[in-house]
């Protein structure tokens, strides 16, 4: 195989007669403006004749719209196989005419000698490509922020049927909104968001030493975010350059000593050996590769800064939109975890009275606008009329908010932080596929369980008390937990000053 780096988690895999594209966005901005691929891809033209495209699953920094009306129509397009539906429709709406649903576990022959097969992992998937004797394992999003015991699941199964991994990409990086977009007085977001992506680092080389891969690349953490008020969390994530010595310091009495390499965009892979071809590789030796973001998007920044406002009237219906998601998504709730639940949403772009504080009462939902949250509120969510109206009225819309960085959340007071409401109010905004919805279409849903081999089946059931008693996404234990107690939980060591990033690099980017 012949892997080119292209961005984020992006890349042209050409075998021996096979070209793929894998979750392709480069082409504008995701989540509704939120993140800019960075840095900017050198050689995206390059996919403008590949004969398949491969992804992983349907977030936005994957499946981009704009990304894939570029490429040619006549590519096989492989998405896995998941119980809500859909994704088939809309990628032939886009004007492919093969598209494949792959399920799990079920090897897929793209060619003669080229191979794929999808494993599914919640909303994600891992994709195993195989060809001329050789095997990737792209694990994108689906593994590096999992629990452990769902980490350890899913490397022993590829591992009893791919014994030899020769690559494998997987993150490296924090891609969700949590818990950097949480604030409340004494929270050190900084502190707190560096010992996040150590963690997510960390099951990086953790996977990389299980699979005993033969050459391991961090990846898919490539974006900017470029509001002045969250260019921090840029400037936080875990230098990737940094990688291999931390492997060395940390796993190194493993035994498995698989090549780890940084790669940018131009850089290839052949033969196991990397060639250094990108022009950012000096940027990023030097540390510097942050300070690109304002020669690269100096005018997307410039715009960020500059607000329009919606008038009167429509913020009038804006919060007629509010009461009326917040009463048809509370039935999913247990009444007695709504019961009083006073919050204020913030809408930025609203010049006069633009908090619009919901109250639920029982059986009543009340939005009262003011010029100021309510004392008595839990917490204060902070998002334009855009991004409100996406969420509440796409499917799956929220993940501007949940992936995207598309609000901000303030507690009142930092206790409240312990009683894990905000992603209650968050699902009080949204417009996400219910278990009600899924009845709906039984047919789907019998047919994924059906379809999925049994011992799967039974086993993702099983993990799945894993992934609701895991405490990686628990305020309590990512907001008020003492950093030395975190790293005790998750077993990260202290680390060297070495790896970590440093305030004046955050200042630079602020």
């Amino acid at each position: 195989m012949r892997i080119e780096y292209v961005c984020h988690a992006c890349l042209l895999i050409e075998t021996e007669d096979l070209r793929i594209a894998t979750d392709p966005w480069f082409n504008g901005p995701a989540f509704c403006g939120q993140w800019h691929v960075f840095p900017k891809p050198v050689n995206s033209d390059k996919l403008s004749d590949v004969d398949a495209i491969f992804v992983s699953h349907g977030h936005e920094d994957h499946l981009h719209e704009p990304t894939m009306r570029l490429l040619p129509k006549t590519a096989k397009v492989f998405y896995p196989y998941a119980f809500f539906g859909g994704a088939k429709e809309y990628i032939e709406g886009l004007g492919f005419d093969s598209v494949t649903e792959a399920v799990t576990l079920r090897k897929y022959k793209v060619s003669a000698k080229t191979a794929v097969t999808f494993i599914v992992n919640g909303h994600d998937s891992i994709m195993v490509i195989e060809s001329g004797g050789e095997v990737l394992v792209n694990a994108n999003d689906a593994l590096h922020s999992s629990p452990e015991k769902v980490i350890d699941f899913y490397v022993d199964l590829i591992r009893e049927r791919w014994p030899k991994v020769d690559y494998l990409f997987c993150g490296f990086g924090g891609a969700s909104h949590f818990p950097n977009t949480i604030h409340f007085e004494g929270k050190d977001d900084w502190e707190r968001g560096v010992i996040r992506e150590q963690l997510f680092a960390h099951n990086f080389c953790r996977i990389a030493r299980d699979l005993n891969a033969e050459v391991a690349v961090p990846f898919a953490a490539d974006f900017a975010l470029l509001s002045d008020h969250q260019r921090w969390i840029n400037a936080a994530r875990f230098p990737r350059q940094k990688m291999a010595a931390y492997y060395a310091r940390y796993f190194s009495d493993s035994g498995a000593r698989p090549a780890i390499y940084d790669m940018y965009s131009g850089d290839v892979l052949e033969g196991g050996e990397l060639k250094r071809l990108s022009p950012y590789r000096e940027h990023a030796m030097n540390g510097g590769i942050q300070r690109l973001v304002d020669e690269q998007y100096g005018g997307e920044i410039a715009a960020k800064r500059s607000i329009g406002l919606i008038d009167e009237g429509d913020a009038e219906r804006l919060a007629g939109e509010i009461r009326a998601n917040v009463n048809k998504r509370r039935t999913l709730f247990d009444p007695r975890k709504l019961k009083d639940l006073k919050f204020c949403v913030r809408i930025t772009d609203v010049e006069a009275n633009n908090c619009f504080n919901v109250a639920i009462g029982p059986g009543s939902v009340s939005v009262r606008r003011g010029d100021r949250p309510d004392d008595d509120r839990i917490l204060t969510i902070s998002l334009s009329s855009k991004i409100l109206r996406y969420s509440i009225s796409s499917d799956w819309g929220a993940d501007v908010i949940c992936v995207g960085y598309g609000a901000d959340i303030e507690f009142s007071a930092a206790g409240l932080a312990s009683v894990d409401k905000e992603k209650i109010c968050i699902s009080l905004l949204a417009c996400y596929p219910t278990v009600a919805d899924l009845k709906k279409r039984p047919v789907r849903f019998l047919s994924f369980l059906l379809l999925n081999p049994p011992r799967f089946t039974r086993s993702i059931r099983k993990l799945k008390k894993f992934h609701d008693q895991s405490d990686n996404y628990d305020c309590k234990t990512w907001l008020l937990k003492e950093i030395a107690d975190i790293r005790s939980a998750y077993g990260l060591p202290e680390i060297d000053a070495e790896f970590l990033p440093t305030r004046e690099l955050m200042a630079r980017n602020v």
